[in-house]
């Protein structure tokens, strides 16, 4: 026999999501702009983080 599975109701969180996604079409193309350069900038310590550890994996003396 197989239980059946109750889900909780997520509907709010997907009818904020549409809102944003409306929100941002209505913005400017500079805004836009805008805002990837704003995400870029809090992922850069992330990306630098990332590529010191993919270097020092790749200078790596092996055994």
């Amino acid at each position: 026999m197989k239980a059946s599975q109750n889900y909780p109701d997520i509907s709010d969180i997907l009818q904020r999501k549409a809102e944003g996604r409306r929100e941002i079409a209505a913005r400017t193309f500079g805004e836009k702009i805008a805002m990837v350069e704003a995400m870029q900038k809090r992922i850069a310590p992330f990306k630098r983080l990332k590529e010191r550890r993919e270097n020092a994996k790749h200078t790596a003396p092996e055994r």
